[in-house]
Formats: C-alpha cells, sequence, structure tokens
C-alpha cells in the first residue's frame, strides 16, 4: 500500500503554501479538545467504528477522523486499518520523510495525530508571527478517512487531506482506494521518478494490462473533456483542452499519480493540483463506465467489477 501515499506526497509538494517552523519547542496552547467514538456499525462482513478527535484555538484548528475496521475477514481488515496508517500519517507541512505508526488501536492512532499536528501548526503560527510575516488566519489540518462504498466483490475507502499553513492559498488532496474484500488486495501500479527522461515511469502494474496504450489514453481524454464540461468550461477541440491543462500532449495525457478506484458507476481518476492543470481547475476527476474500461483492466482487475455492470 506504500505506493499509494508515496505518490499523494509527490503531488502534495507542489500545494503547501506557507512556513514550515521546527517543532522541537511545540507550544502547548489553549485550546478545546473533543474526542469521539460512535456507535459500532454492522456491515456486511466488515464492522467498523467511526473515530475523531478535534483540537481549536485561535491559531491552529485540527480534525482527524477515521472508519476504523474492528471486525470482519482478517486479512482485509489487517490491509484496510494498514492503508488507514498510512494515510494519516501524510504531512504536506513538511518535506521530511513521513513516519507511519502502524497501529491496531484506531483510537490511539487517531488521537495522537491530532495532538501532534495541533501542537505543530500551532507552533508554526506563533513562530511565523514572531517573524513578521504571519496573518491572523488559524492554520489548519483537517484529515479524514472512509468507507465510501461496499459491494459484494471490494470496499472502497476515500481520502481526503485539506489545510492551510499561511501563504496565498491552502491545499486539498483527495484518493480513493478499493480493497478486494474476499483478501483485502488492491490493484494499481506505482510511479518511479526517471532522471533520464525527467518523467515518472509507471511500474508494478497491476490495474491495467497496458498503462499506455492508445485506448487507455482515448478514455483519459474523453475523461479531462468531461470534467470542463461538467464545470461549464466548453472544449471544442485539442487546442482549447491544452489551453486548460499543463501536459506536453493532450493525447497522451498520463495516468494520475494514484491509482484509479472502483465506485459503482465504474473506475473513478483522479489528479491532484497542479499534476495535469493550475490551482484553479481544482481535482481533475472523472468517471469511466465498467463496459469501456473493463477491456483495459487486468483479468485479476477486472474481477472486483459489480456483477450488475
Amino acid at each position: 500500500m506504500k505506493h499509494l501515499f508515496m505518490t499523494i506526497a509527490m503531488a502534495a509538494a507542489f500545494t503547501a503554501c506557507g512556513h514550515r517552523a521546527s517543532t522541537d519547542n511545540a507550544a502547548e496552547a489553549d485550546s478545546t479538545c473533543v474526542d469521539s467514538t460512535n456507535v459500532t456499525v454492522a456491515v456486511d462482513i466488515l464492522r467498523t467504528d467511526s473515530i475523531a478527535t478535534e483540537y481549536s484555538d485561535s491559531t491552529a484548528h485540527v480534525c482527524v477522523s477515521a472508519e476504523w475496521p474492528v471486525d470482519g475477514e482478517k486479512a482485509l481488515v489487517a490491509s484496510i486499518r494498514k492503508y488507514i496508517c498510512e494515510a494519516l500519517a501524510i504531512d504536506v507541512t513538511t518535506d521530511e520523510e513521513h513516519h507511519v505508526n502502524y497501529t491496531d488501536n484506531g483510537k490511539q492512532l487517531v488521537s495522537g495525530l491530532a495532538s501532534k499536528q495541533f501542537k505543530d501548526l500551532s507552533s508554526m503560527w506563533h513562530d511565523a508571527k514572531k517573524e513578521g510575516y504571519g496573518g491572523d488566519m488559524a492554520y489548519e489540518f483537517l484529515v479524514r478517512t472512509w468507507k465510501l462504498e461496499e459491494t459484494d466483490t471490494y470496499i472502497t475507502y476515500m481520502w481526503t487531506s485539506e489545510g492551510f499553513t499561511g501563504g496565498a492559498h491552502g491545499y486539498f488532496l483527495a484518493a480513493g482506494t478499493s480493497f478486494r474484500k474476499s483478501d483485502g488486495k488492491t490493484f494499481g501500479y506505482e510511479m518511479e521518478y526517471n532522471r533520464a527522461t525527467e518523467k515518472h515511469d509507471v511500474i508494478n502494474q497491476t490495474m491495467f494490462k497496458k498503462s499506455s496504450s492508445p485506448q487507455l489514453y482515448k478514455i483519459i481524454k474523453e475523461g479531462a473533456k468531461r470534467y470542463f464540461k461538467d464545470c461549464d468550461v466548453t472544449i471544442t477541440n485539442d487546442e482549447e483542452l491544452a489551453d486548460n491543462l499543463q501536459v506536453e500532449d493532450v493525447n497522451r495525457i498520463p495516468l494520475p499519480s494514484n491509482p484509479p478506484y472502483f465506485t459503482k458507476d465504474g473506475l473513478c481518476f483522479t489528479y491532484q493540483q497542479y499534476e495535469i492543470a493550475c490551482y484553479a481547475v481544482g481535482l481533475v476527476s472523472f468517471t469511466v463506465p465498467y463496459a469501456k474500461i473493463r477491456p483495459l483492466l487486468t483479468e485479476e482487475a477486472a474481477t472486483l467489477i459489480p456483477s450488475t455492470k
């Protein structure tokens, strides 16, 4: 699962704005703190708890929440817990390599992260003020991971992270991951930077038969056009599409850094901010019906498609 979040961090490096201060002497600011654990929900073979911790004062606002598996098929539970641990470890406010706290205690994981992030952000806010460039807006860190949907074949989890650490604007990231219900396996690929070509290559491919087929490029291009249409932006030709994207060739738009995920309506592709377009465009996202994408999937990945599709 590690590669799913390494690629998010790569895109996130462009989204974080503001100053990163040392956390060695993080201030213990006065704040309000809310811990909550909702009633356990039974969902087919997977049971989950919704866990959240929130801190807030005039310097920082932090909220961490996760839908934590508590019972179900052993391999599935373990895989989703590992995913959540890795997802919550992503911190776009620092260039330092993030540390993943692998644990089976979801409440401890969520509360510990919220506490640390609040101390870090509050310290950053105070340091910025001392150095004379900080504003009055509180810094923010809001991260959430939850079960988007469940079928007989897969469970899809979503992850979002948004925040503000000064600068012109904040950041927002989102990604989905689908788990095979029988054993918790995920399908996707890794991105590896090629210094010779100065591009990212797709490696360890398990989702598509080919990661650079003409059919796949065509589907991605059509999806990008549909995204702009849904945003009321008229795209009538390749030149207009190129004007709205930041790619070398609109006929060879690369796969998103984070693999697509399975939904009831089809396979969902999501590009992070700055990945193929400017900040104002948002997260270019579109869903491809299974009837169109199925021939391009590996036989094993295609087994996740709902039987009714």
